[in-house]
């Protein structure tokens, strides 16, 4: 037994004064006179007795009174068995409300978020006013990061919505030790009530245990499920006008039950371009196709939707992608144009092919081209090499062929400068190509998807032979992935990623006396492919709330002008931060666009690219962990002072006043000093001499 006052004990030394009233009867004595003195000696005797057995026990109930009422102002309790913290005078209390998506199922008494806010309100009911309490949301606001009145808690929490942010249990943790240790309070206590989904809280992380106690407070949905739209994506990656794309979208079904004609709907710019009926297994995902055809060039925004309830946040799925033209690409030639590739682009409306000689050369015009073909230049002069450089660096692409004679200083010292792989000298032994990197962009659709050799071709694929060639010698440290790969081992054609570029570099020229390349059934895949991967298209969506750079090919606007984004469903607008880096502009919004939707990105009122943005997936699986999994990963991570808050069904603002103050007795002294006062009372007017 413990005392909420202890310093109230000290008023057991009252026990003496009814003992020394006891000790010190100054009752007067009364003369009685009797007729007949014979009995007196043995009514003197059983009179003594019977005033000593009733002096005693009044005394005893005035000492239990005394003592019953010392007891009801020190408070006496018997302590909560899991209570891990001393009572103090005055407490500082953290209270964390898992605001994210998935508290917006459905539990026992309403939303999982209302539920929450509910318990928050309980748990502040049970301190002090005079305490001070944190509210700290998947929103980490500002205004948050701060303890605060009981009042003030309460018009705080009734203001908290759904939210799409969402925190692992580490960086929780963190946000309220930093509050709950700026306090001078000797009891520190923090609370997170949530549906602990297994995406954010299956470890704790770096979590150390401090003088802070947590209690977790698990809130659980009646029937978690939930169907999803997971990503989107495109076959190709350039989308040209007047031809049909495909757009492939994965969906996923968390819930215990298949699901059976599920409704998929594709709008782009606010028409309807596609529907499709899907069925998924319980657990499983699907990936469905959207054929559409893009009639206008220009910036595309679109939504793909499926139906499910109740959780629907996540059923739209936001996407914007450009339609261009043609590509523009740009031939530097040596000494003539290459047969070969007018054939192959010439007549292609998708592609703008230039033939310029070295001498003739704009280096300002550089940028505006797609790819660059550097076709049998006898040597890389240095003045080129600077430019070549700039325009990959800025996001370019480049193809080598080298000439039949070249000058492999000139070329090695310009491909060292990109950390490229280099050439050496002329090969004229036979070979032959044997393996091609199929899941390369380069290959993409290439091949149809059938049983072949083991490097992944049909079979009976006819491949190119080589009759000389420069062999290609790896540089070191290099991000250079091998394409086309030769008997002898050697590389046929390879693909480094150099900067925010690519450089392409063949091992022959595109000549019949090198190899039969060019009149091989490989030779129009391959570079209508590097044409293709030569634009990297933008990004079709990002993730709301998160700090990603936007990378654009636009020059950035003038001093006295911005870039804005602002959104096509509503008035939000900002302007974000920009960074000018070469020709690419990197563009931050800063965790200002929490919203799922297509934006527009303008300079100058002028439209740049289009935006979407889309909730983040990770809350879109219902799974959760149970409460034996909970306490099975406080054990493992050894937190002492972690533990789950069991309500068995009660309020908790009953089972925290259980906790904080124990079995309270106080209310029983009352009865019993009561009862001895009574009891005293009745002893007086009944018991007579």
């Amino acid at each position: 037994m413990q005392f909420v006052n202890p310093a109230y004990l000290f008023g057991l030394f009252a026990v003496a004064i009814p003992v020394i009233i006891h000790l010190f009867n100054f009752r007067r004595f009364r003369k009685v006179y009797f007729t007949n003195v014979r009995f007196i000696k043995e009514l003197k005797q059983e009179t003594q007795k019977r005033s000593q057995l009733r002096h005693l026990i009044i005394l005893l109930l005035r000492i239990l009174a005394v003592v019953s009422l010392v007891m009801i102002f020190a408070q006496p309790y018997i302590p909560f068995k899991e209570n891990k913290a001393p009572i103090a005078a005055r407490n500082a209390v953290s209270v964390f409300v898992d605001n994210s998506f998935s508290m917006e199922a459905v539990g026992g008494n309403g939303s999982l978020l209302n539920e929450a806010k509910q318990k928050a309100k309980e748990i502040v009911s049970a301190y002090k006013p005079s305490d001070y309490f944190q509210l700290l949301t998947n929103d980490f606001e500002g205004r948050h990061q701060r303890l605060v009145t009981r009042d003030e808690f309460l018009t705080m929490l009734e203001e908290v919505k759904p939210s799409p942010g969402s925190h692992k249990l580490p960086e929780i943790i963190s946000r309220q030790y930093d509050i709950l240790n700026t306090s001078q309070s000797s009891r520190r206590t923090s609370f997170i009530i949530s549906d602990f989904q297994k995406s954010a809280y299956s470890s704790v992380g770096s979590i150390h245990d401090s003088l802070v106690t947590t209690y977790l407070i698990p809130v659980k949905a009646n029937s978690p499920g939930n169907a999803y739209i997971d990503s989107c994506w495109f076959d190709l990656p350039l989308q040209q006008a007047g031809h049909s794309a495909v757009l492939n979208a994965r969906v996923s079904n968390k819930s215990d039950k298949d699901l059976e004609k599920i409704p998929v709907k594709l709008e782009i710019n606010g028409s309807q371009k596609a529907v499709a009926s899907i069925d998924i297994k319980s657990g499983a995902s699907v990936e469905v196709k959207m054929p559409f055809t893009n009639y206008k060039p220009g910036i595309q925004q679109g939504v793909m939707q499926v139906t499910d309830y109740p959780v629907i946040y996540d059923d739209k799925f936001y996407f914007s992608f450009q339609v261009t033209s043609s590509l523009t690409v740009l031939a530097i030639n040596g000494k003539d144009e290459n047969r070969f590739l007018n054939a192959l682009f010439t007549q292609d409306s998708a592609v703008r092919l230039q033939n310029l000689p070295e001498k003739s050369l704009d280096y300002s015009r550089l940028p505006s081209y797609n790819l660059i073909i550097l076709n049998e230049l006898p040597a890389i002069s240095s003045g080129l090499a600077q430019e070549l450089k700039r325009f990959v660096g800025n996001g370019g692409t480049i193809a080598i062929t080298p000439a039949p004679n070249p000058d492999l200083a000139s070329y090695n010292s310009f491909l060292s400068s990109l950390n490229c792989p280099g050439y050496q000298a002329l090969d004229t032994t036979d070979t032959k190509v044997v393996k091609l990197t199929i899941e390369s962009p380069v290959f993409r659709d290439v091949f149809e998807k059938t049983p072949g050799s083991g490097n992944g071709l049909p079979e009976n694929t006819e491949l190119p032979f080589v009759l000389k060639h420069f062999p290609i010698v790896p540089a070191s440290a290099s991000l250079t992935q091998p394409l086309i790969r030769m008997l002898n081992g050697r590389d046929f054609l390879t693909l480094t990623n150099s900067s925010l570029g690519q450089v392409v570099q063949f091992a022959v020229p595109f000549d019949p006396a090198f190899s039969n390349f060019p009149r091989q059934a490989l030779f129009v895949p391959v570079l209508y492919n590097i044409a293709l991967i030569s634009r990297p298209p933008l990004r079709l969506y990002y993730i709301a709330g998160q700090n990603e750079a936007i990378r654009i090919n636009h020059s950035a606007p003038d001093s006295d002008k911005v870039f804005k984004i602002r959104s096509l469903a509503g008035d939000f607008e900002l302007i974000p931060e920009h960074h000018r880096i070469g020709s690419v502009t990197n563009i931050f919004v800063n965790n200002q666009v929490t919203l799922a939707g297509n934006y527009m990105l303008t300079s100058e009122n002028e439209p740049v690219c289009g935006l979407s943005f889309n909730y983040n997936r990770d809350e879109s699986d219902p799974a959760c962990l149970e409460q034996g999994d909970i306490e099975k990963m406080l054990n493992q991570s050894h937190l002492t002072n972690f533990s789950i808050l069991k309500t068995d069904h009660k309020p908790v603002d009953e089972v925290l006043h259980e906790m904080n103050y124990g079995t309270q007795l106080w209310k029983y002294f009352v009865w019993l000093s009561l009862l001895f006062l009574l009891g005293e009372v009745v002893l007086l007017r009944v018991w007579k001499y």
